[in-house]
């Protein structure tokens, strides 16, 4: 309790952060008002080993950079010999400089009497990190115990996550191998990413050139240049191009991060490798094991999503007038007036409004006090409690769409369906950016006139210790599954998630007959003869929309998000880095 307590005054300025360091108080006090980053000593778990090493583990797993701007180096190693010689005098960011560097912005920040006149803590940060074929490429020929990972890049992945469209030049391979995976073809792969994050856009690209005349000639830049991603301006800081805060819901690591009341709380090893919660380390029965070097790492998925966010806007605009169709009760006094109404629609697609606060806990109006607040924003769940006709003992839809972004992705309060360690253990750590130049005025009234928007986005990347349970489990079993979340024993579709799903990859086919009588919901079983004597059967559930009927607020959903490509990567440890750069064998794999 006390580490708590310490940690909650010491970072008390860093409120806006979701994830914040658990750390202890120092072992002797000073005399002194301000308190120094030296002090600090991290809280140890009771269980030795039970905790990853922050000094071991590379900067943005944990803690997440603190940035206003970060770099994506992607790369092809040209000679391995050179690579690993300056990969001896890269210096790559850990947790526990990251802890610091949180302190002495907190410290900056808590000594400053104008709270308008912060003074920048100028810092660059660095990270680097694997493809499968950049391991191999290197002569790191042993399985990191990941099974999807050590198989397939994202290009062999392409359509199994639904994506539809062409991808960026950076990321597409010759040739994927959407069966067996092709890790092991080197042709148009990327090798790795070195992340670069600052404090400033000019500190960011000043240290990204840095890094790139350190590896030289050893590296070929992909793209020719680093992928820029930009914190928004005020009054839209922190906030991603659609308009809404990002970053509120993140697991809390047990033992290493500040919990926060309704907060899911994870053990570390479902985001770190080789720690209690590593679904590879505490699954006793399969017979794939970590080596030893993979102990400290943790898997990168790198994806680009560009955002529509002009269609965006006015898809709000279009059914944000309707509110009466979809609000809770169907009436609220005073009524909304149209900005609120178009929040609220948003709102309904989220799960939060773009301040933050979760719709669960705030369904008719935006409420910033809520929002603002780290022991309110996340200290919520989906039971209504305030309607005699709903039970509070199933999940419920009343407040909160099913569908909803955040309940596709960050589900909570599944039970008796789904166990909640279920839950943790599919959790991963978000640490996007956004991308692109703001939506201005002339684009707006270029795009009226059928010009294409400019492209934006966020540059997505996410932590986990595994990618079945991470980030595939996320996209394939959440977000793109039409009955999740699980909330009855009988199936119940309720559609892809809002942003990240997708529409069918195949158009249903439209036949002709004799109409069932049947009403939305039921189960429908149907058996159909093609000309040439086949039969088939169809077995679902039945939405009935009669003619002439005009379909709900919002359907059928466009879908503004689209992916460009993106990659699987691996983190190793500082030692594991080390132990790299200081090899002497030659690339043992013959790609």
């Amino acid at each position: 309790m006390e580490d708590l307590q310490y940690s909650l005054d010491l970072y008390k300025h860093l409120g806006r952060r979701s994830v914040l360091p658990l750390v202890s108080p120092p072992i002797s006090t000073t005399p002194q008002a301000v308190v120094t980053s030296d002090l600090l000593t991290i809280r140890q778990s009771a269980a030795i080993g039970d905790l990853p090493d922050l000094n071991n583990v590379q900067g943005d797993v944990i803690y997440l950079f603190p940035k206003k701007a970060e770099n994506f180096v992607f790369f092809r190693i040209n000679d391995v010999a050179l690579f690993r010689t300056a990969l001896q005098s890269f210096k790559p960011t850990t947790a526990e400089d990251v802890k610091n560097n949180l302190t002495s912005i907190a410290v900056a920040k808590a000594n400053t009497r104008d709270a308008s006149s912060v003074p920048i803590v100028d810092i660059a940060q660095y990270q680097i990190a694997f493809s499968r074929t950049g391991m191999y490429f290197l002569g790191v020929n042993e399985d990191t115990g990941d099974v999807r990972f050590d198989k397939r890049c994202m290009s062999d992945d392409k359509q199994f996550l639904g994506d539809t469209t062409s991808w960026n030049p950076i990321f597409v391979k010759q040739n994927p191998d959407p069966v067996n995976g092709s890790v092991r073809d080197d042709i148009g792969a990327l090798h790795g990413v070195i992340t670069v994050a600052g404090s400033s856009a000019e500190t960011c690209n000043k240290a990204s050139n840095d890094v790139i005349d350190l590896f030289g000639s050893s590296i070929t830049v992909t793209g020719g240049k680093p992928v820029e991603g930009r914190a928004r301006p005020s009054p839209y800081k922190g906030h991603e191009h659609f308009g809404f805060r990002d970053g509120v819901s993140q697991p809390c690591l047990r033992g290493l991060v500040i919990p926060r009341a309704g907060q899911i709380q994870v053990d570390p090893g479902v985001i770190i490798m080789g720690y209690p919660g590593d679904p590879v380390r505490d699954n006793s029965t399969i017979k794939v094991k970590r080596p030893a070097w993979t102990k400290d790492g943790t898997i990168l998925v790198i994806r680009m999503l560009e955002q529509s966010v002009i269609l965006f806007e006015d898809y709000l605009q279009k059914n944000g007038h309707r509110w009466r169709e979809f609000i809770p009760g169907g009436d609220i006094s005073p009524p909304l007036s149209k900005q609120e109404a178009e929040d609220l629609f948003g709102a309904r697609i989220i799960g939060r409004w773009k301040s933050g606060a979760p719709l669960a806990k705030c369904p008719f109006r935006d409420n910033q006090k809520v929002a603002l607040n780290a022991d309110l924003n996340n200290d919520f769940d989906y039971v209504v409690r305030d309607n005699p006709n709903i039970s509070q003992y199933e999940p419920s839809d009343y407040y909160s769409p099913f569908a909803v972004h955040t309940r596709k992705t960050a589900p909570r309060n599944l039970y008796p369906y789904i166990d909640a360690k279920f839950l943790e253990s599919g959790s991963i750590v978000r640490a996007g950016i956004p991308y692109g130049d703001e939506v201005t005025d002339q684009e707006r009234r270029d795009v009226a006139s059928g010009s294409s928007e400019l492209p934006r986005g966020l540059l997505f990347n996410c932590y986990m210790s595994n990618l079945g349970s991470g980030f595939i489990r996320q996209m394939i079993g959440y977000a793109r599954n039409d009955y999740w979340p699980m909330t009855s024993l009988v199936p119940q579709k309720k559609g892809q998630d809002p942003i990240i799903g997708g529409p069918p990859v195949y158009t249903p086919a439209q036949i002709e007959g004799i109409s069932p009588s049947v009403t939305s919901g039921d189960r429908v079983d149907l058996q159909f003869a093609s000309a040439d004597g086949t039969t088939f059967e169809v077995s679902g559930f039945a939405k009935v929309t009669p003619e002439g009927v005009v379909p709900p607020p919002g359907e059928p959903n466009p879908f503004f998000v689209t992916s460009k490509g993106g990659e699987y990567f691996f983190v190793p440890s500082v030692s594991t880095l080390k132990s790299w750069a200081s090899a002497t064998t030659a690339t043992t794999y013959k790609l």
